[in-house]
């Protein structure tokens, strides 16, 4: 697909090499073993990304999960009612008298053009830090905040030491936070949502910018705004470009911040798991819509029976037996209904919680997965996404696969229905916090 899969192919080097690292020092068992799981962490992530490639052929057109999840992705949107309460914040403290050590060293390079460009800047971010969370761009303004960004890095290049690129660095993260909380507004005000890969960037991005929100909400002195902050602020807006693009350099050091800061997760899974939870949101929508549509058919049966029983003690009206008829037909619609929708959450319960399967061998060791017991499956992963993949190439249906193809990738599932469904809730439960 691209870009996600650039990132794969990243992330699937760096577990390989990994692995044969570990087979190196191992014995010849383990390094069987180690090949297994080498073999399975490959396939899982090249499974993962031709089903997030593919997806509208798995489960639905992009609108369509779009419109389900986007209830809950504008309301996780890093907006909130209320302004913090007041510059200057507790590292702002601190700020003051950096800056203008940081503005001194720009002046004793008798670079005026960048001084002035700073100190507006930083003048500008002052004002916008007293609201940053709420604070929105006009187009102009966008333009302008991008010429900031280029102001600031001219400024940052400038300064000798770390210490005086401190200086300025906050300006940096509340001129690209505002910038960058703009553009993702636009997407969700616009309705527009290409594709997968542009759904996962949109994410990907919203939870970029929470982390770099967290230290601005947290951060005791200027020093706790690092550079890292700054960056995943950066690759933000380079997710949210038309045509996107992360360096191997940059995709390193980014998986390496995600794991700091978000307990150890890599950088696939913090993107893919986002697929995920669209997917089961769209699969728990089904399940309910069936629900409905049994509670409807129900109803209709139990009005049904009662005609029926009636028919056989005396006549019928003319109204009655209308209405007996008319019964009859939509009684055999709804069966029909319930059966395709079944049928499709069948289809669709497998797809998902399958990926949750291929994503748990991504994030997880070797060593992890068998303590989980779940090393008996290991051979499974790539049996179970090759024919996935097999599926997405060829343009197959669930419904085009064999009995037992079906029950394998079933069974499969199964083993991880529950972990999805609390994956799902945890990553909504994590947006609130």
């Amino acid at each position: 697909m691209g870009f996600w899969s650039s990132v794969g192919s990243f992330c699937s080097s760096v577990a390989s090499s990994a692995g044969r690292a570990i087979s190196s020092a191992a014995s010849a068992v383990g390094r069987a073993a180690s090949k297994a799981w080498d073999t399975a962490k490959t396939v899982a992530s090249k499974t993962i990304d031709f089903m997030a490639d593919k997806a509208e052929s798995f489960v639905g057109k992009v609108k369509e999960v779009w419109a389900t999840v986007k209830p809950h992705v504008v309301k996780i949107a890093p907006i909130v009612a209320n302004a913090l309460k007041a510059i200057p914040h507790p590292w702002a403290q601190t700020a003051a008298v950096a800056i203008e050590k940081g503005l001194q060293a720009l002046l004793a390079l008798e670079n005026s053009p960048v001084l002035k460009k700073a100190e507006q800047a930083i003048l500008w971010a002052a004002k916008a830090a007293r609201h940053f969370r709420e604070k929105f761009l006009t187009p102009d303004e966008a333009k302008e905040a991008e010429q900031r960004q280029e102001d600031l890095q001219q400024a940052m290049d400038a300064m000798k030491t770390e210490e005086q690129r401190q200086s300025i660095r906050f300006a940096v993260v509340i001129n690209d936070y505002v910038l960058v909380q703009t553009r993702i507004q636009a997407i969700l005000d616009q309705d527009d949502i290409k594709d997968f890969e542009h759904y996962l960037r949109l994410r990907a991005t919203q939870k970029l910018l929470k982390a770099a929100e967290k230290t601005l909400n947290t951060a005791q002195n200027l020093t706790e705004i690092s550079a890292d902050d700054s960056f995943l602020l950066r690759i933000g807006a380079d997710l949210l470009a038309e045509n996107p693009n992360l360096s191997d350099v940059d995709a390193e050091r980014l998986d390496k911040i995600i794991k700091r800061r978000f307990s150890g997760k890599s950088l696939l899974p913090f993107v893919f798991e986002e697929m995920i939870c669209a997917w089961e949101t769209k699969y728990q929508n089904m399940e309910a819509k069936w629900e409905k549509l049994n509670k409807e058919t129900a109803g209709l049966k139990r009005e049904l029976k009662k005609l029926e029983v009636k028919l056989k003690l005396e006549p019928l009206t003319s109204e009655e037996e209308d209405k007996l008829t008319e019964l009859k037909n939509e009684v055999n619609i709804g069966n029909h209904n319930l059966k395709c929708q079944a049928e499709e959450n069948r289809a669709m319960q497998s797809y998902v919680h399958a990926a949750e399967g291929f994503l748990q061998v991504l994030e997880q060791s070797e060593e992890e997965f068998g303590a989980a017991g779940k090393d008996y499956i290991i051979d499974d992963v790539a049996t179970v996404g090759r024919l996935l993949m097999d599926c997405v190439q060829n343009g197959k249906q669930w419904q085009e696969l064999t009995v037992d193809e079906q029950m394998l990738i079933t069974d499969y599932a199964n083993i991880f229905a529950e972990d999805s469904k609390k994956r799902h809730q945890d990553l909504i439960e994590a947006e609130v916090v």
